[in-house]
């Protein structure tokens, strides 16, 4: 199993972002294949301040 850490999920929402800039530019900003992008990006934002909020409980 691949251990994600915060600096490959920073690297994975940048690359969502451009995704979502890229089809964006091609679509509807409320088109379903927009939408669709923009949530990934919200689970891939979701999990890196989890992982930021986890650490920070575990650093005392």
């Amino acid at each position: 199993m691949a251990v994600i850490t915060a600096e490959n999920l920073h690297y994975a929402i940048e690359q969502k972002r451009d995704e979502l800039y890229e089809i964006a530019s091609q679509h509807s900003w409320t088109s379903p294949e927009v939408i669709h992008v923009s949530q990934e990006l919200d689970k891939l934002i979701t999990r890196h301040v989890l992982a930021i909020h986890a650490s920070e409980h575990l650093t005392f």
